[in-house]
């Protein structure tokens, strides 16, 4: 990052990707009828959404690459999705609502720094 962009408070130009594991049901509810779900979340995040073929496995991986910004608004409309259906399921509007579990893959080569020493990012990341 130069000097610029910490004055600007922009993120060099970096492409990333995550990837999660999900099962069909969650999937469904990000592609939608049609797939228009996943395409307004492509547009209206500038993420690249790939689904993986789910014949084989009732798991499938949602790959999500783009900038750093396009991730996480990407993440937050999947995030959305998932809180707005589980809200219209709910019986009762008053009931707790059962957490979200999303999986997220880390590559065995990317862990250690997701770790950190003697754990310390883990534990920051788990504290926020």
């Amino acid at each position: 990052m130069t000097s610029e962009d910490k004055m600007t408070g922009e993120s060099p130009a970096v492409t990333l990707t995550i990837r999660l594991v999900m099962l069909g049901k969650e999937v469904g509810s990000i592609i939608g009828k049609k797939g228009d779900t996943v395409k307004k979340f492509r547009e209206e995040s500038g993420a690249r959404i790939n689904i993986s073929d789910g014949t084989t496995y009732p798991e499938r991986i949602v790959t999500i690459t783009g900038s750093t910004d396009s991730i996480i608004k990407a993440f937050k409309m999947i995030t959305n999705k998932f809180e707005e259906d589980l809200s219209s399921t709910m019986q009762s509007p008053t009931a707790p609502k059962p957490p979200v579990t999303l999986k997220l893959v880390v590559p065995a080569s990317q862990c250690g720094s997701l770790i950190g020493k003697q754990g310390c990012k883990i534990k920051e990341i788990r504290e926020v």
